[in-house]
């Protein structure tokens, strides 16, 4: 029987439990980006609850970008040695922590919000050194691996994604290259850096024309071809498509993903209770569940699930956190 408290490898990562906290916006950060008390609080009650992994608030490429006012700093003087602290006292726990990489817009030099159509070789070039950058500076701050986001309607996910890419060069056309500008980014940093590179892809796109599920499991393909460690599953919108919601809506495409690709996948998607949890660890080929919201509303809250052996979060799912952009709860 398989057990959300159980030891698990995550390839190259060694993790306490299944559970996997992935953060979303930073809002208690003071002016300039410098890290507050709270923060390192908050990363402190995480860690030492029973999390298996953490993957850090969603850090913003450049100044410019729409959410960069909700996210973490990556450019900022002081953020090697705020975050060292931060990944010091993950690893005090002994959990791994990723750092999350994420952006809406792109700045090409030309067009502050250059669409995968219009960017130039010559940008995207600038964009995979900036991305690269990006995970050099999670290297040096201590984070074991970088996630790179590109699920939701960021914008690598926009760039995989045909509804949105017409392009008639390598970087457009068939999935390989649409997957292009990524797969040359995570070769790179798994040729000159010792980090695990996660990878947050969507199941499935809600446009015509978009991505379907056997589109995102080729592009999953290409991701692990391309030297990614492993994916988390996330959605611009988690449709009850299969049973009217009597099942979880990842779950049958999970099954099909598994059997094609050979790294590690994170199930996401609104899990709320231990005994649910273990449920779909037992009765799926999942491993390894990610959670969000519930963190934001108690960072703590899998220490009780520990001690009691049963709990559920006290987090409601009313989405104010995420959709209002803070990383506090309003109810708690």
């Amino acid at each position: 029987m398989k057990d959300l408290f159980d030891e698990i490898q995550l390839k190259d990562l060694k993790l306490k439990s299944r559970i996997v906290r992935t953060g979303t916006w930073e809002t208690e950060t003071e002016q300039g980006g410098f890290l507050t008390p709270s923060i390192y609080d908050r990363y402190e009650k995480i860690a030492s609850s029973g999390t298996g992994l953490i993957v850090s608030e969603i850090f913003a490429l450049d100044y410019k970008d729409r959410f960069f006012p909700y996210s973490a700093n990556l450019n900022y003087k002081a953020f090697i040695k705020d975050y060292k602290l931060i990944t010091d006292i993950c690893h005090e726990y002994d959990v791994p922590i990723l750092g999350q990489l994420a952006f809406f817009y792109y700045d090409d030099g030309v067009n502050q919000k250059v669409e995968a159509n219009d960017i130039s070789e010559e940008g995207i070039r600038k964009l995979q050194s900036e991305v690269i950058m990006a995970a050099k500076k999670f290297s040096f701050a201590g984070f074991d691996g970088i996630q790179l986001n590109m699920g939701n309607n960021f914008y690598l996910s926009r760039f995989m994604n045909p509804y949105f890419n017409q392009r008639n060069d390598k970087y457009g056309g068939s999935t390989e290259n649409r997957v292009r500008i990524s797969s040359e980014i995570i070769k790179v940093i798994k040729k000159t850096m010792d980090l695990h590179v996660n990878c947050r892809i969507n199941p499935w796109d809600v446009r015509k024309g978009g991505v379907t599920a056997d589109e995102s499991i080729a592009i999953a393909s290409e991701l692990e071809k391309a030297g990614a460690d492993s994916l988390q599953l996330t959605a611009r919108t988690i449709s009850q498509v299969y049973d009217k919601g009597e099942k979880h809506p990842f779950l049958i495409y999970f099954d099909d993903l598994v059997n094609t690709i050979n790294i590690p996948v994170i199930l996401g998607g609104s899990l709320r209770e231990m005994s649910k949890i273990n449920e779909v660890l037992n009765n799926s080929k999942v491993e390894l569940i990610s959670m969000s919201k519930p963190f934001v509303a108690q960072p703590d809250f899998l220490a009780d699930w520990r001690n009691n052996g049963s709990g559920i979060a006290i987090c409601q799912s009313c989405n104010n956190c995420y959709s209002k952009k803070t990383s506090t709860c309003f109810k708690h």
